[in-house]
């Protein structure tokens, strides 16, 4: 496979022509579409439709991503490599949920920037188990995630070592009504009526914490789903706009509690406290990590 394979197919992707692509690519029109079919084969998928404008089949939109992706990491390293006149500063990858992303992290690496000096970092966001994934394949240094019994199951404790950085509450908010009171209150297990209830879908991680808390509680209480979103952001939303009742982590929720645009409802003992942790792959020899780590340490609540 040639790189420029990958260049011909990104550029055909863009102009959605063969003659087009190949003018654009200095070659002429046979050859062009030569190439195209050895990428193919090297694929082992058709990768366009060849109609008028070309299109881009499943597979083809799939390795568009690839090869983009693929192009662009060729074209920074080469261009690290060149510049020889000063050296590559190190970049801290760290995985992380979306929510945590916005909430949390900002605040965390300011104090660790504050502590070690400035340095680049590098965020991705995702899923529970996609962030994990990352971590175990070496695509990240550190991973920063809200504890629960399903990251407890996939985070083997033998490969990895912990630390929990800070507690955090889910709150049970809900809308204000025209007269500043809650919209909706939480009905008790013999309501004719349940609560309309914002739910976690069970990609997120808070689903299996909130509703091992739920069933512990000595007095249930009842609620109807009538909203699951797999982003808090998305329940934060219609939580806002008056849909229903839900439990959101502290941090995210906070401005609108202090706005009183989300009222938090319930006892106290509607509340569910967690951590959110920090992990590292044991043994890991990037000095930078280990800094960091040590320095962290420190502070941490808890070193499992």
């Amino acid at each position: 496979m040639h790189l420029i394979w990958l260049e011909d197919f990104i550029e055909l992707a863009r102009t959605r022509s063969f003659s087009r692509a190949a003018e654009n690519r200095f070659v002429t029109h046979p050859a062009f579409g030569r190439r195209i079919k050895a990428l193919e084969q090297w694929v082992g998928a058709e990768l366009v439709v060849r109609s008028h404008p070309v299109s881009l089949t499943a597979a083809g939109q799939l390795f568009l991503d690839a090869a983009t992706h693929s192009t662009d990491v060729l074209y920074a390293a080469r261009a690290q490599l060149q510049d020889g006149s000063s050296p590559v500063e190190q970049t801290l990858r760290v995985a992380t949920g979306r929510t945590l992303a916005r909430t949390f992290f900002p605040d965390w690496y300011e104090s660790i920037n504050q502590r070690f000096g400035p340095f680049p970092v590098s965020v991705s966001t995702g899923g529970a188990q996609e962030v994990i994934l990352r971590l175990g394949a070496g695509d990240a240094d550190l991973l920063v995630i809200y504890s629960s019994p399903t990251t407890r199951l996939l985070i083997d404790p033998m490969r990895y070592e912990s630390l929990t950085l800070a507690r955090e509450l889910l709150l049970p908010v809900v809308a204000a009504d025209a007269k500043g009171r809650p919209k909706f209150k939480l009905a008790s297990a013999s309501a004719a009526t349940p609560t309309p209830w914002l739910g976690f879908s069970q990609s997120l991680t808070l689903r299996g914490v909130l509703a091992k808390h739920l069933a512990g509680l000595p007095k249930k209480i009842s609620l109807r789903m009538v909203y699951e979103a797999d982003s808090y952001e998305s329940i934060h939303e219609m939580a806002r706009r008056g849909v229903g009742v839900a439990w959101l982590p502290q941090r995210l929720v906070q401005e609108d509690v202090n706005e009183r645009r989300l009222l938090v409802i319930g006892e106290p003992e509607m509340r569910v406290n967690f951590d959110i942790s920090l992990y590292r792959v044991r043994g890991n020899d990037n000095a930078l990590v280990n800094a960091i780590w040590d320095g962290v340490a420190s502070d941490a609540i808890d070193k499992p």
